[in-house]
């Protein structure tokens, strides 16, 4: 990968609050006009999840049975197979199935760009997934398997104890505003990992991630957006 240091200073700034203006879309175009090909690639990764959004959208909400994804050719062939699954299982089944493959792409992703960054916020971020159907599940009186449920590598790992977090979940009333204070301990999470004018793959990363959140809320339709939010967080 070439030097980013270039690009990190062209690339937009972050907004101040989550609901600012952002544009994602500038920020991909700088990115790919790089012509490097692990850029790419960082970008088909991370922006598969706006597919899984908009399948979640498109095929269970609005029962559009129409629906054609529209991915990357350059995703591996088994990510694409659990994707094109969405036909053939139930909207929780799905959603937890794509991400546990998403966030497994995003680790295996880490180590071809020389990130430790992207690896260990995909495995902070399986680990609050995780953590928070544990909690829908209790709250539902539905019974579940907690070995089926947790990967190995949370049970013995405390890196990745998101615990606190659900806690001050369900201190939330409202939807949005317990949406909002997960993702503020997101990017809380992510600015703890990276290192600013570092002019590294890592800092590069961390600025897609946080980009990504901004721009949810950003482009967010309020009359959606509880139901949208709902399968974002539906692993």
């Amino acid at each position: 990968m070439a030097s980013l240091e270039y690009l990190l200073t062209l690339l937009p700034s972050l907004p101040n609050n989550l609901g600012d203006k952002v544009s994602i879309e500038e920020a991909y175009r700088l990115i790919r006009f790089e012509d490097d090909a692990h850029l790419d690639y960082l970008v088909d990764v991370l922006s598969a999840e706006d597919e899984i959004i908009k399948c979640g959208l498109q095929y269970f909400v609005l029962k559009n049975k129409s629906y054609i994804p529209e991915l990357p050719q350059s995703l591996p062939l088994n990510f694409q197979e659990v994707f094109l699954s969405f036909n053939t299982k139930t909207e929780s089944e799905w959603m937890t199935a794509i991400y546990a493959a998403w966030l497994d792409m995003l680790t295996k992703t880490s180590r071809q760009l020389g990130s430790s960054l992207l690896a260990k916020w995909a495995k902070w971020e399986y680990s609050l997934r995780i953590n928070l159907m544990i909690y829908r599940l209790k709250t539902a009186g539905i019974e579940y398997d907690e070995s089926e449920l947790i990967p190995e590598f949370l049970r013995y790992d405390n890196e990745y104890n998101t615990d606190y977090i659900v806690e001050a979940y369900k201190k939330c009333s409202e939807p949005m505003k317990a949406e909002k204070t997960i993702d503020q301990y997101r990017l809380d999470f992510i600015r703890s990992l990276a290192i600013s004018y570092s002019f590294s793959a890592d800092e590069l990363i961390a600025y897609m991630l946080e980009l990504r959140i901004f721009a949810r809320y950003a482009r967010l339709d309020l009359e959606k957006g509880r139901k949208i939010l709902q399968e974002v967080t539906a692993i």
